[in-house]
């Protein structure tokens, strides 16, 4: 087992994104990886019919190799930057894979305890958005999405409601809640029985089960909107994560977020979230 920090070439970025995932991964003591994920240039090349056309593909595929090699460079120096001193006592390596961030990741996510995304990567057109949907949404893998701020020390919110994606982000991270031990279940019950009670969405159940994992566990109650007051509560007890499960569907290839889900990802001060959908 194993943090991924899903790195992109950009230096700022991957930086940010390290020290997220270093410091879950010291909190959990396990190992680190950095992995930057790329197409094989050569599959850029076109079906070409002409001495001409063929050479200007074999430029192109040329061209792609050396960006390729600038963004690899970045992001390397980038991560070891993080992580070079050693004074977090852990395993840290950086691997380049051949292939597509979004197969790289959903592969990486199938056994590591947390692969984590840059807050970039919630907003359509960035560098691993398409990577970071295609695990959540697709593969409905967990994911991590790093925070807009440093990783701090903190409890752990659960924003709970009963449902089959929430429960699903509390099982797929539950070495997550026991790595931090510290977690406040929220819950706007009015929002949630606004449908229909649903089995399981009472508190209880769940909180008698994180407490027989070890877990420090308290109860707060949510009014208002759930995304507003699950932000203002993780700024008021200063939590270092939200877990939550996320909902959305895709429509001629775009991912559309529910409500709650994309405020949440949109938002411009939040702590990391850890999702499944």
């Amino acid at each position: 087992m194993s943090i991924i920090a899903m790195l992109e070439g950009s230096t700022e970025t991957d930086i940010s994104t390290t020290q997220s995932a270093l410091a879950i991964a010291q909190r959990m003591n396990l190992p680190l990886i950095g992995l930057c994920a790329l197409p094989d240039p050569q599959s850029a090349l076109m079906v070409v019919s002409t001495p001409e056309s063929a050479g200007m593909s074999a430029a192109a595929v040329q061209s792609i190799i050396e960006l390729q090699k600038d963004m690899l460079a970045r992001a390397e120096s980038a991560f070891r930057d993080v992580v070079g001193t050693g004074a977090h006592g852990l395993e840290c390596t950086f691997l380049h894979q051949v292939g597509t961030a979004e197969h790289s990741a959903a592969s990486a996510a199938t056994l590591a305890e947390a692969v984590v995304f840059p807050r970039s990567a919630a907003k359509a057109g960035e560098a691993l958005s398409m990577a970071f949907d295609y695990v959540m949404m697709d593969a409905r893998l967990p994911v991590v999405l790093a925070g807009t701020q440093s990783f701090e020390p903190g409890p752990v919110i659960v924003g709970w409601d009963g449902s089959n994606a929430a429960s699903r982000a509390v099982r797929f991270h539950t070495p997550l809640i026991r790595a931090f031990g510290d977690v406040i279940i929220a819950q706007n019950r009015k929002d949630a029985e606004r449908d229909g009670a649903r089995p399981g969405m009472a508190t209880d159940s769940l909180e008698d089960w994180l407490k027989r994992k070890g877990v420090k566990v308290r109860t707060e109650s949510l009014d208002g909107e759930v995304a507003s007051a699950l932000l203002a509560l993780a700024a008021r007890t200063g939590a270092t994560m939200i877990i939550a499960g996320a909902y959305g569907h895709s429509r001629l290839g775009e991912r559309l977020f529910g409500g709650t889900s994309r405020r949440l990802l949109e938002a411009e001060n939040a702590p990391a979230l850890a999702l499944a959908r």
